[in-house]
């Protein structure tokens, strides 16, 4: 009895083996894909720049490499044909990899890393220079970092502030998510969109 079902769970891990390495072309793809979209999201291409999906297709593309690789690798481990420490690392090493693709984490690296002299003029004390810094952020091709810094300007005392800010994150959304809608309610709409494109994170 426990021959045949030794023998029924090898069978079980041979043609599960079997069936990924049949999608190893498309695990490359995946590879291949999240790593172009790494790189150009966010950007310009050929004077073109991409939509604001780009920026979370890389982590959604290598999530999905991810899985499949760790089931692949769980199934070699369990055939006895591959160490399960150096399998267990790897499957945890990509782990972090898709963490560090996620566009939050990338934006706080990337202002951890240097200073940004236009989200800190955006709190000024002088309102002027607060919708300047507004205007600029809707400006830069890496606009959506300031999405968050945008949408709590719109709730700001002056009105020129509030109006830059606006019309800087329609430009960077692509879009007015809240359009006929002002204040609060309109501040909800931006703050959804952002969290769903993952410029900002979620409450916890």
């Amino acid at each position: 009895m426990s021959e045949a079902t030794g023998s029924g769970g090898k069978l079980r891990v041979k043609s599960g083996l079997g069936f990924v390495q049949a999608l190893r072309p498309a695990l490359y793809g995946l590879l291949a894909l999240s790593a172009l979209f790494t790189f150009f999201a966010g950007g310009d291409v050929f004077g073109t720049r991409l939509p604001g999906w780009t920026q979370v297709a890389a982590p959604a593309l290598f999530g999905i490499f991810l899985v499949v690789f760790a089931v692949y690798r769980v199934a070699l481990i369990r055939g006895g044909r591959y160490p399960a420490a150096v399998g267990l690392f790897q499957i945890g090493l990509g782990a972090l990899i898709w963490v560090l693709l996620l566009p939050g984490t990338r934006s706080r690296i990337s202002e951890s890393g240097q200073s940004d002299d236009v989200a800190a003029l955006m709190t000024a004390s002088d309102p002027r220079v607060r919708a300047l810094a507004a205007e600029v952020a809707g400006t830069r091709a890496d606009g959506s970092r300031y999405a968050e810094a945008l949408i709590d300007r719109l709730s700001d005392g002056d009105v020129r502030v509030r109006e830059t800010s606006r019309r800087s994150l329609v430009r960077v959304i692509g879009g007015d998510p809240a359009e006929g809608k002002e204040g609060d309610a309109a501040i909800r709409e931006y703050r959804d969109v952002a969290r769903q494109r993952g410029w900002i994170l979620p409450p916890p």
